[in-house]
């Protein structure tokens, strides 16, 4: 009985490492789509601006900014909250498997973080090209970046009607 459990437990882990990996690259995949929506619609402003073209477009495309990154940071909000939760389901499941097998240590081809990692807020630098910072991780940087063209976007909007 006690192998059954190992191997169900087992194959739990990978299944849920899977769809990790397969949900960060959906995550990854709808950010670069809506990044690459507001940057055209910052392009698509800027040569409106330029050529001195119709008011209500250059109206109506800083509101519609506004949307997507609206809509962006929804997305990357909530993904951030179903990755974190994701992450420590896998561990869950990792430390269960280190107590059966009675190693401390399951390699780290299985593990995304550890669980004292994803408790701290500190900044670790190994050089200029190798640091980590929690405040600014991986899955943080999509809200971020969607709560920055959301002033972007303000900005244009405050611009836009005072012309």
């Amino acid at each position: 009985m006690e192998d059954k459990t190992f191997t169900y437990l087992l194959e739990a882990y990978k299944i849920a490492i899977s769809y990790f990996s397969d949900y960060a690259n959906r995550v990854w995949t709808r950010f670069n789509i809506l990044l690459a929506i507001d940057v055209g619609l910052a392009t698509l402003l800027w040569n409106t601006w330029q050529g001195n073209q119709q008011q209500n477009m250059s109206i109506l495309l800083p509101f519609l900014g506004l949307v997507v990154s609206l809509l962006l940071y929804v997305q990357s909000a909530q993904d951030k909250y179903a990755i974190r939760h994701q992450m420590r389901r896998i561990n869950q499941i990792r430390v269960i498997l280190e107590e059966k097998t009675g190693q401390k240590d399951i390699p780290a081809l299985f593990t995304p973080l550890d669980d004292t990692d994803l408790q701290k807020r500190e900044f670790l630098f190994e050089g200029i090209t190798s640091w980590r910072s929690n405040f600014i991780s991986v899955t943080r940087i999509p809200a971020i970046t969607s709560l920055l063209f959301m002033l972007f976007w303000i900005g244009m909007i405050i611009i836009t009607l005072s012309k």
